[in-house]
C-alpha cells in the first residue's frame, strides 16, 4: 500500500487541505490518505488552537464520501508536540508493508531544514511537496547541508502540482471572529459545525 500521511493543526481544515490532498493521491498513486490532526505543532506553539474534539469532528466532516481519506488520532493520543519523525516510526508499527508519502505544503517546504530529524524523516517516507503562493521551491535554502545527494533528488521528484489556492487557517479563524463569511473556503458541512459549534468565536483574531 502506498499511503499519504498529512500532519497540521486542522485549526480549521480548509479546501486547499484537501485539494492539496487529492492532488497528492492522484500524481502519486496512492491508496490511502491519512489525515493528522496535530497535538502541538512544535513550530506553531503560540497559536491557540481549536479543541481536539472540533478538530477531529471538522477532518471527518469534511473528509466524508472519499473513500481514500481518513483521520487518524495517534498524533493526538500520544499527547505533548508532534515531531513528524515519532509519527512516522508510529506509522511504521502500525502499516509496516506499506509505502509511506509525507504531503506537505511549500510553507512546510521553507522550514524543513528546521525539522526534528529530518535526515531520519526522508529515510521512512518520500515527501511530496505542493506549492503554496509565495514560496519558491526552487529555494532550498540549507537544507542541502543535512540530506545527501539522493534524498535531495527523492524530494525534486515528487514535487505535486495543484492550482494554486491561497487560503489559511489563520485567515479563516480571523473571519469567524469577525462575523465575516467563510463560504466556500471549507466545505459547506464544516462551515455549518463552526457556525452551529460556535468554534473559534472567543479567540484573539491575531493568532
Amino acid at each position: 500500500m502506498r499511503l499519504g500521511i498529512y500532519g497540521g493543526s486542522f485549526s480549521p481544515i480548509h479546501n486547499g487541505h484537501l485539494l492539496l490532498a487529492e492532488s497528492c493521491r492522484e500524481q502519486c498513486g496512492l491508496n490511502e490518505v491519512w489525515f493528522l490532526p496535530a497535538a502541538a505543532n512544535p513550530l506553531k506553539q503560540d497559536v491557540e488552537l481549536a479543541s481536539d474534539a472540533h478538530r477531529t469532528a471538522m477532518v471527518e466532516l469534511a473528509i466524508a464520501g472519499n473513500h481514500a481519506f481518513k483521520v487518524s488520532p495517534i498524533e493526538l493520543e500520544r499527547g505533548g508536540l508532534s515531531y513528524t519523525v515519532d509519527t512516522l516510526r508510529e506509522v511504521r508499527q502500525i502499516v509496516p508493508h506499506a509505502e509511506l508519502f509525507l504531503l506537505i505544503g511549500g510553507d512546510s517546504f521553507a522550514s524543513l531544514f528546521h525539522w526534528h530529524k529530518i535526515e531520519e524523516i526522508c529515510e521512512l517516507a518520500t515527501i511530496c511537496t505542493v506549492g503554496r503562493p509565495g514560496f519558491d521551491l526552487n529555494d532550498w535554502g540549507r537544507l542541502p547541508e543535512v540530506l545527501n545527494d539522493d534524498q535531495m533528488t527523492q524530494i525534486k521528484q515528487h514535487f505535486v502540482e495543484m492550482p494554486l489556492i491561497d487560503l489559511s487557517s489563520t485567515e479563516i479563524r480571523r473571519r469567524v471572529t469577525e462575523g465575516r463569511s467563510i463560504r466556500y473556503m471549507v466545505p459547506r458541512s464544516v462551515e455549518k459545525y463552526i457556525e452551529t459549534q460556535h468554534v473559534f468565536r472567543n479567540q484573539p483574531t491575531h493568532v
